[in-house]
């Protein structure tokens, strides 16, 4: 880990990225500008009502927080030299990066995505994510964001998207297919956080994460002039539907339903992962925050318990070494759609899925890699043709080693698809104010 770790500034990074708050309702909202006064006028709007990563009194009935495509940074007419001082991944954008740098093939490519909002042509410079804990409250902030931007000349609404936790309060972290998510989070060096990853997990430097602060090398990248760029991070939204009754089917023609399931994702339905319960599912094991994420691969190096081909194998692969760490993920994200019950008729022409969200401080190292060499890639850990099982793109198969021959999954169904996503920038409260007070001042204001 890299010395010399600064304290962060809770009060001015936004909430998101640090406090991972998973309420059970949300909104995306997707905005271009006509021009900068627009964009200004916009960001001035939202500088207080933006959650910080501040400690709370009270858990609050509502977050907002917000973030910007490079298009957006255009509008608002930065100099060319902080505009450059951005890295590729996030000037170029999902869309032009989506088949050689994510490893996207067929529909998952740009010219499959949903039209709305407008991803694959960049028509979007900006989203709004409102959470909320009832879908009153969210109702309400929605209403108020809506007549807040339609008195703002120039502030186009080009999308909206909408996401829930499914089930009753026990069962609201769990995804379509019915697995628990979001288990496995990093958690940073001087967040003030870190006696909460009770997870055996060792902490991780904050400029993995957060912009100019050092990271694990000890480097400290950051976009220009430093009002700008210090406490932001970088967002990778992609909306991905799940098509749960081709994942039942699948299982059930199988004849390995429920073991199948856990060899293909990883960890049983409860959470519980493989590698610490290879029989059979462990709720008690899951629901214990200081076991179900506190394990790797070293006695598992074969994958008799977890496949080396397994989902959360493959989105992480759990190296302890400063390489390893330096792929890491902040993942944040609901459920859209309704829930399909056990049992209920087939009706996979719904619309339903996982609207993802990926916190990193370099997309090209962390999110597209982990994408590209990991996710998509069909020769991971010397397997042939066997893409991620359930999120990868294209035509794969499945390896499930045991003993005495292996199982072998020949070209499996596509489980989920692409239907979106961009880049975004989520700048910092300082950032705010100096982008919506003037973005061609070369000093913070």
């Amino acid at each position: 880990m890299a010395d010399g770790q600064s304290t962060l500034d809770r009060n001015d990074i936004q909430g998101l990225i640090l406090r991972g708050y998973r309420m059970p309702q949300a909104a995306y909202l997707f905005y271009r500008f006509a021009n900068a006064p627009a964009a200004r006028a916009w960001l001035a709007d939202l500088i207080d009502p933006v959650t910080t990563a501040a400690e709370w009194d009270a858990r609050p009935e509502w977050c907002a927080n917000v973030g910007l495509t490079y298009p957006a940074l255009e509008v608002l007419e930065l100099p060319a030299e902080s505009l450059a001082s951005f890295p590729a991944d996030f000037r170029e954008g999902m869309a032009a990066r989506a088949r050689d740098r994510l490893g996207d093939v067929g529909a998952d490519l740009p010219a499959s995505w949903d039209p709305s909002p407008p991803f694959a042509t960049r028509g979007v410079h900006a989203m709004l994510l409102l959470s909320a804990d009832d879908a009153g409250v969210l109702e309400e902030q929605l209403r108020v964001r809506h007549r807040q931007a339609a008195a703002l000349p120039g502030v186009d609404l080009v999308g909206e998207e909408h996401a829930a936790a499914l089930g009753k309060e026990d069962e609201q972290d769990r995804e379509h297919f019915g697995f628990r998510d979001g288990i496995s989070q990093p958690v940073l060096v001087g967040s003030g956080l870190e006696d909460g990853a009770a997870t055996g997990r060792m902490p991780v430097a904050a400029g993995e994460f957060v912009l100019g602060h050092p990271d694990e090398l000890g480097h400290v990248p950051m976009p220009l002039p430093e009002a700008l760029g210090r406490n932001g991070t970088y967002a990778v939204y992609r909306k991905l539907r799940q098509h749960v009754v081709t994942f039942r089917n699948f299982l059930q023609d199988s004849g390995n339903g429920p073991l199948l399931a856990a060899k293909l994702m990883g960890r049983w339905p409860s959470g519980a992962p493989l590698v610490l319960a290879g029989e059979a599912d462990d709720p008690e094991l899951a629901a214990d925050s200081t076991r179900n994420n506190d394990f790797d691969y070293t006695d598992d190096p074969i994958g008799y318990r977890c496949p080396r081909g397994a989902h959360i194998r493959r989105a992480h692969p759990r190296s302890t070494t400063i390489s390893g760490r330096r792929h890491l993920l902040i993942r944040r994200g609901l459920p859209y759609g309704p829930p399909l019950a056990e049992g209920a008729p087939n009706d996979e022409d719904a619309d339903r899925g996982l609207i993802g969200m990926f916190l990193n401080a370099s997309i090209e190292r962390q999110y597209e890699f982990v994408q590209r060499n990991w996710i998509n890639d069909p020769n991971f850990d010397g397997l042939r043709n066997d893409r991620d099982p359930i999120v990868g793109s294209g035509e794969r198969d499945f390896t499930w080693q045991r003993r005495p021959l292996p199982g072998r999954y020949t070209g499996l169904p596509r489980f989920v698809s692409v239907r979106g996503g961009e880049y975004f920038f989520l700048p910092s409260i300082t950032a705010m104010r100096f982008l919506s007070a003037t973005a061609t001042s070369p000093e913070p204001v």
